[in-house]
């Protein structure tokens, strides 16, 4: 009887070190599922293309609130360079300036608002789907062979894709990213 008592006490120990042992690996494995960190423009800036093409392609096409629409400029994404790379790039280009009807917008460069472009919406190049583009062929001789599409990617934060016009297909020379406080 003795013998019986001091093995079901020892299976009753390594059944609560057991026990212990899996509450400590379910654990972290709980905290590993919490949601993750909002999306903002650093967050943006640590991202790579293929990221950010995901997000783009999961955005929405929402028009651009009128007045000032501060800008950041994504230029290597991917790479270690490219937040520093974008602080800079924040001298020479702020953002856009959209008028009160919504169908026209401005950028700023070293805060003067310089190049207009036309809104509105239509396919995306990048996947097909509806998307803001902000057109400069017929506003712009200097950013004539330029196109921006734009989409919402969360609230009050839009990616955009800035697009060259070249003789055989357009290239995606540019990522960037507007903040609109609501």
């Amino acid at each position: 009887m003795t013998m019986l008592r001091r093995t079901l006490r020892r299976l009753s120990a390594a059944g609560s070190l057991l026990l212990a042992a899996v509450a400590s690996i379910a654990v972290p494995a709980a905290r590993a599922q919490a949601p993750a960190a909002a999306l903002d423009v650093a967050a943006l800036r640590r991202m790579g293309e293929a990221e950010l093409q995901s997000l783009y392609r999961q955005g929405t096409v929402v028009g651009l609130p009128p007045g000032r629409v501060r800008g950041t400029v994504l230029p290597a994404p991917g790479a270690r360079r490219n937040a520093a790379m974008s602080v800079g790039a924040r001298l020479v280009w702020q953002g856009k300036v959209v008028d009160d009807s919504g169908a026209m917008a401005v950028n700023r460069f070293f805060g003067v608002p310089s190049i207009k472009g036309k809104l509105y919406q239509a396919e995306s190049w990048l996947d097909g789907g509806p998307s803001l583009i902000l057109d400069y062929a017929e506003t712009s001789r200097v950013y004539a062979r330029n196109r921006d599409e734009i989409r919402l990617i969360a609230p009050g934060l839009y990616l955009g894709l800035m697009y060259a016009r070249s003789d055989a297909q357009p290239s995606l020379s540019m990522y960037f990213v507007l903040e609109a406080t609501p």
